[in-house]
């Protein structure tokens, strides 16, 4: 017998939960009948179930597909698929989509029995939330039909967001991830809940979407949302299909965007383009951070047609030339195998996560790695939420750091510093560019004493030559062993032997999840390794600055060439009053503000601070005048 073909399907949203299933389902039938044209009462059949709502326990939901054509009623949402349908089913206001917005459950855990897990799938861009997990031939949507007989005691969810280029949003990765976020705080809202374990599919740039939130959630704590904080500790394992760590494959999208004048998803098109510099600080990010989640990466041996523009039905369609959408290598995070299971699938971007049937080999694969979180997943999830959070406090200190008392001025610089240095805890820098003598140092000392609050950690490093700085490392090292003696990645590192293997462990610190509130002062970078810059002896700051996209950074230079963060220009005092007051300040005298001697000398030393530091100095040791 022939089997039947896919038809449409829609959701239903608004259903009262009070009613039992089959009555729902009745009503739902009845009033779909009521809005049938009346040249159409035989034509389309339905086929609803009844699933539990996401985000109100009064409510349910209904999946209804149609076979034999879609209903009138509803063509304005085959015309409009971002749109919803009100129909009235007996008193109740009961409202179809197809857009499958937000997230939407797949099917009733087993009755009587405790659900061990949440299940959410994230789908790639331009896809749909229920369609792009389908099969071709039967329609077999195998998170559904497949997930609720192998694994009948998870509440399975797919996520559902408008990435469509034909649309005209002006979604950034960023916005996605927000929005994301947002809507699992409604679905994991009570203790309970955000203590499952959770386990997410994600297709293509759904991936992306889901790298940016973890990172993300792991910067938050209880105070900025108890779901959000955490999220990263219930989160187990993944299972992730083909996605572009580093960048995606757009030649042919961003031609059919062109053609449209500023067509808003060229900025999306542009954060994942092959090669992104977004993505490759996100891939460094989420690298570090999945070290002891479990990881399953599923990479396309088929390759995907290019799109083309037909000019007979004016419609771009893929019939252009073969290529790897996303190659092995921007799909694997390239981790070791005790960190990530790397397994190939015969078939291309798209048709990587549709599985017609159970016996398909990616759908055998994805659920016995399913079967295993969920076997595993309890008590490792349960030790992580009675372990309280990491503390990577380090007591302040710039002891080995020569400051000025009462630092005076520069407020202007001081507030750009603050204004660029604070966020949620990803990586901000500040580089302080001048000549010597101009301040630099003790603007970042000043920094450092006036926002220590604000940082678990602030370490001062001297970067005149590469030497110093590793014994900088190597001074961080004692002080982060001396404070937490079980830091694992200290452990085993001999401090005073091998330095290479300290600035790593320091790095490899640094780049822990939740240690984002350090600040690292990278102090006389004065012979940077740059292109125009012969000097065998120049520093890379770049080997030494931790990969995690995490924590702040000021670098102090007179190169106007170090270019890796904010820069702000550092320029000699312009008003004598405030070499004054340093002359004061470090000469503890008063009155000379308005000794006439003490102007000539501060207008003569031309607004330099070291210059002014040197000669207060002086006249602290000194009996004499200033004029003598």
């Amino acid at each position: 017998m022939a089997s039947r073909k896919k038809g449409t399907v829609f959701r239903v949203t608004g259903l009262p939960a009070s009613q039992p299933d089959d009555e729902l389902k009745e009503a739902l039938k009845a009033a779909i009948d009521d809005n049938l044209a009346a040249d159409e009462q035989s034509k389309p059949t339905t086929n609803a179930a009844i699933v539990p709502s996401c985000y109100d326990n009064d409510e349910k939901v209904a999946l209804v597909e149609f076979h034999g054509g879609v209903p009138a009623f509803l063509s304005e949402l085959m015309a409009n698929p971002l749109g919803d349908w009100e129909v009235e089913m007996a008193d109740t206001d009961i409202s179809f989509d197809q857009h499958f917005f937000g997230f939407t459950q797949l099917y009733t855990p087993k009755p009587g029995s405790p659900v061990t897990a949440d299940i959410i799938a994230i789908t790639g861009l331009d896809g749909h939330a229920y369609g792009s997990w389908r099969g071709k031939n039967c329609g077999r949507m195998w998170l559904r039909d497949f997930l609720s007989k192998d694994m009948p005691r998870c509440r399975t969810m797919i996520y559902g967001y408008n990435s469509k280029l034909s649309t005209h949003g002006v979604d950034t990765i960023m916005d996605y991830s927000r929005g994301l976020i947002e809507e699992l705080k409604k679905v994991r809202n009570t203790e309970e809940l955000r203590k499952r374990p959770l386990f997410f599919i994600a297709h293509s740039f759904g991936g992306i979407i889901l790298a940016h939130s973890l990172i993300k959630a792991v910067q938050a704590d209880e105070d900025d949302h108890p779901t959000i904080a955490s999220l990263y500790r219930a989160t187990y394992g993944m299972l992730l299909f083909g996605i572009p760590h580093k960048g995606l494959v757009v030649d042919d999208i961003q031609k059919m965007v062109a053609g449209q004048d500023s067509h808003p998803r060229s900025a999306l098109l542009e954060q994942i383009r092959s090669k992104s510099d977004l993505l490759e600080f996100q891939l460094d990010d989420f690298r570090n951070l999945i070290r002891d989640r479990k990881v399953v990466s599923f990479y396309e041996m088929g390759q995907t047609r290019q799109l083309e523009f037909d000019s007979e039905s004016r419609r771009w369609r893929r019939t252009g030339d073969f290529v790897t959408a996303v190659d092995a290598d921007s799909a694997l995070l390239h981790l070791p195998p005790s960190m990530e299971d790397k397994i190939p699938l015969d078939a291309d971007h798209s048709m990587m996560v549709k599985f017609d049937n159970k016996n398909n080999r990616g759908y055998t694969s994805a659920r016995d790695k399913l079967r295993q979180f969920e076997q595993d997943a309890p008590g490792v999830v349960a030790t992580r939420f009675r372990t309280q959070r990491e503390d990577f406090s380090i007591a302040f200190s710039l002891s080995s750091v020569h400051d000025i008392e009462r630092f005076v001025a520069r407020e202007a610089e001081l507030s750009e510093m603050r204004r660029e240095l604070s966020g949620d805890g990803s990586r901000r820098t500040v580089i302080l560019h001048g000549l010597g003598g101009i301040g630099k140092t003790q603007l970042s000392v000043a920094y450092a004493k006036q926002h220590k609050d604000s940082y678990s950690a602030i370490f001062w490093l001297n970067i005149k030559d590469e030497d110093s700085l590793k014994q900088s490392f190597a001074k961080i090292a004692r002080q982060i062993s001396r404070e937490h003696p079980s830091t694992l990645q200290l452990s085993n590192v001999d401090i005073n032997e091998n330095l290479d293997e300290v600035v790593d462990a320091v790095k490899a610190w640094l780049s822990r999840p939740n240690n984002t509130r350090w600040l690292m002062i990278f102090d006389n970078y004065d012979n940077p390794k740059l292109p125009s810059n012969s000097d065998p002896t120049a520093v890379d700051i770049q080997k030494f600055i931790p990969e995690s996209y995490q924590g702040s950074i000021i670098i102090t230079t007179r190169s106007s060439q170090v270019r890796i963060g904010h820069s702000i220009q550092i320029r000699k005092l312009s008003n004598v009053r405030d070499s004054l007051e340093i002359l004061s300040n470090v000469s503890r005298r008063e009155g000379l503000k308005s000794d006439p001697d003490a102007i000539i000398l501060a207008r003569e030393l031309d607004g330099l601070p070291l210059a002014l530091a040197t000669a207060g100095a002086y006249l602290d040791q000194v009996a004499n005048r200033v004029r003598n």
